[in-house]
């Protein structure tokens, strides 16, 4: 087995990965960045096929499923390669490299980002008819280089095609060059934001990164990790699991253990108790592998206040009859809070920058000289890239309120996303439906905000419709990644950027390829979905029925982030307080995130609790190793059901 071939050349005495003489040898290598361009294409494709195809979610999590499977698999082969030609071997920095470059693909591609773009830069050109009156309503709103040519959207819907045509490659460069260019500025400004950062959050707080901890095992600690037995139990407990069910899926006589959503709305038909929503139950392997790294105070705060909202719906909806409790403006408020509160705690340390930037001789304390890029080049390169941003939504035809909004926001809810993912490693921090135009909008109203805002900020929903695969978090745990590995941040930066830059083109031409084959309206994915959802659902609505900022959704804002604030408050001021403000954050939307599997998340908590409080803190160290074996086993047994259905063109399991 793939598993057993890995033990057994992970360990050999002669060459571990992470020996000296490894560590000797150039830390980013011409054949590690050769590797990494073709996994960065694959996964392209990959993420493309299951988004659209088979809708295998795979970046919905903080952990990318495709990420870590084709590191096992290169960690598979490579103990191959060892036992023959040990010199040729891929060092622990070079396999982490590729890693990083995967995980930067990730960011971009699949149904999290790229499904969302090329079906909102398709969608209002070819579905505006004289019934909707899109034209007149939005239309004249839309640059001609943000989309595609309509003659060349019909065989892009209808399929049949190929894309592979001089008259369609001409109909979609200008859209595919000028959105890279935008993704390639985003990707860089958040890069000089995290160097910015890097150094307080990873050496003066030393946060603990729990996302890095699997790929960091798997190469630089992989002597004691795959030696380990707890590993390999969690690992077979976890793929026992999910090859029962996706056989039993195949052949239903087969027995399994159920642990995807079991909804228990079916108690719960009678009022008020059926104001309380959807009400699912899950015992997901790898989401209670992943909790067991979450901090308690985080995990409790989650399920405590997913089922204290689910009471607050049964009052305030159910027995008083209210209609609506604005949960994603709460939720929308409280990510704001913990972006404000992240970047006001790191406010010392920035300004420490700034005054040896701006200091003439330089301030000598602050050594910026291992940094991935020196500060005055951050501070440069962060200036010329909110130029750039500004010029391409001015371009456009976004005024300055459209513009200060949206750059606000997203660079806060970054932050925030950021913060969360370093100090405490959710499973998931989904964050549905919040956006810059739905925020702008509930403060100010859509009036207020403007037909020509509104419409490029619809262009831009695609990158804040889901967060789950924001860039930011993964650019500063790679730079953990590095200090850990010992691989040069310098160098790092330029590889993210190029992995970036090559991944979205080679995500742009895979949708392509897919959907000129297939079609959009034929395919089981989202591209035709989220363009009716932006346009005819959300934008549409903003302009036919221009709502004022109403009382509840500034409420819900206020909410959030009062109730996100007073829980930072009391959480610094008494270390016995057992709510966190991150774990509200997580669960404060109504659908998405911990919401949608706070059950196993509740069993993770309660292992966890259960380990700490009876066995002490030495057997939770030694526990560690089953719980990421648990996340190992569930990823390669998933991903391996995914693989076959591809392969032999048919249904089978799908675990997310």
């Amino acid at each position: 087995s793939v598993f057993h071939l890995i033990r057994s050349n992970q360990v050999k005495l002669e060459s571990g990965i992470n020996s000296p003489a490894s560590f000797r040898q150039p830390d980013i290598t011409f054949r590690s960045l050769i590797i990494g361009l073709i996994m960065v294409v694959i996964n392209a494709y990959w993420l493309t096929v299951t988004s659209e195809l088979t809708v295998s979610l795979l970046t919905f999590v903080s952990l990318f499923f495709n990420a870590v499977f084709t590191l096992f698999i290169l960690v598979a082969i490579n103990g191959l390669v060892r036992s023959k030609l040990p010199a040729k071997a891929l060092t622990a920095q070079e396999l982490l490299t590729i890693y990083i470059m995967v995980v930067m693909v990730s960011t971009v591609g699949g149904h999290t980002l790229m499904t969302f773009l090329v079906g909102i830069i398709a969608h209002p050109i070819w579905f505006a008819t004289s019934e909707n009156e899109w034209g007149s309503l939005f239309g004249h709103h839309i640059p001609s280089w943000f989309v595609a040519d309509t003659s060349v959207l019909e065989n892009f819907y209808s399929g049949e095609s190929s894309i592979y045509t001089l008259e369609y490659v001409k109909g979609w460069i200008v859209p595919v060059l000028a959105w890279t260019g935008f993704i390639a500025l985003i990707w860089f400004v958040l890069i000089c934001l995290n160097v910015l950062i890097r150094r307080q959050w990873v050496e003066y707080e030393r946060l603990a990164y729990p996302i890095i901890q699997l790929p960091v095992r798997m190469t630089v600690e992989s002597q004691s990790f795959w030696r380990h037995h707890g590993m390999w139990l969690g690992i077979g407990v976890a793929a026992l699991i999910e090859i029962l069910a996706g056989l039993n899926y195949l052949f239903p006589a087969v027995p399994s253990l159920y642990v995807k959503f079991y909804s228990l709305n079916w108690f719960f038909t009678e009022a008020p108790w059926n104001h309380m929503g959807w009400l699912p139950i899950s015992a997901f392997p790898f989401i209670i592998g992943l909790t067991f790294f979450v901090p308690l105070d985080i995990s409790f705060t989650a399920w405590f206040f997913y089922l204290l909202k689910k009471a607050e719906r049964v009052v305030r909806q159910g027995m008083l009859g209210e209609e609506s409790l604005h949960f994603y403006e709460r939720a929308g408020g409280a990510w704001i809070a913990v972006g404000v509160l992240a970047m006001w705690g790191t406010r010392r340390h920035l300004l420490h920058i700034w005054r040896s930037i701006i200091r003439w001789p330089p301030d000598q304390t602050l050594d910026d000289s291992g940094e991935p890029l020196r500060y005055q080049t951050a501070i440069v390169g962060l200036f010329l890239g909110l130029t750039g941003l500004i010029i391409f939504s001015a371009a456009a035809g976004m005024s300055w309120l459209g513009i200060v909004g949206f750059l606000v926001l997203y660079l806060v809810m970054s932050f925030g996303v950021t913060r969360v993912r370093s100090e405490q490693g959710p499973p998931s921090h989904e964050i549905l439906y919040l956006d810059p135009a739905r925020l702008l909008v509930s403060g100010l109203g859509a009036k207020n905000v403007g037909t020509g805002n509104l419409t490029i900020l619809s262009f831009y929903y695609w990158l804040n419709r889901l967060n789950t695969a924001p860039p930011m978090p993964n650019q500063l745990e790679a730079f953990k990644i590095a200090e850990r590995a010992k691989i040069s941040s310098q160098k790092l930066v330029w590889v993210m950027m190029l992995a970036t830059v090559v991944g979205t083109l080679a995500s742009f031409w895979a949708y392509l390829d897919i959907l000129y084959h297939y079609g959009a309206d034929s395919v089981p994915g989202y591209i035709v979905g989220i363009g009716r959802e932006t346009f005819g659902h959300r934008l549409q609505t903003w302009l036919t029925h221009p709502a004022q900022p109403g009382e509840g959704p500034l409420q819900g804002l206020a909410i959030g982030a009062i109730i996100t604030s007073i829980l930072y408050f009391l959480r610094g001021r008494f270390f016995w307080w057992p709510f966190s403000p991150i774990g509200y954050a997580m669960i404060a939307a109504p659908s998405g995130g911990l919401s949608d599997y706070w059950f196993s998340v509740f069993l993770g908590w309660l292992i966890k609790l259960i380990i700490v409080k009876r066995s002490g803190l030495k057997f939770n160290q030694k526990s560690a190793f089953f719980f990421l074996g648990l996340i190992l086993g569930d990823y390669v047994t998933a991903i391996g059901w995914s693989l076959i259905g591809v392969v032999f063109n048919v249904d089978t399991y799908v675990l997310w």
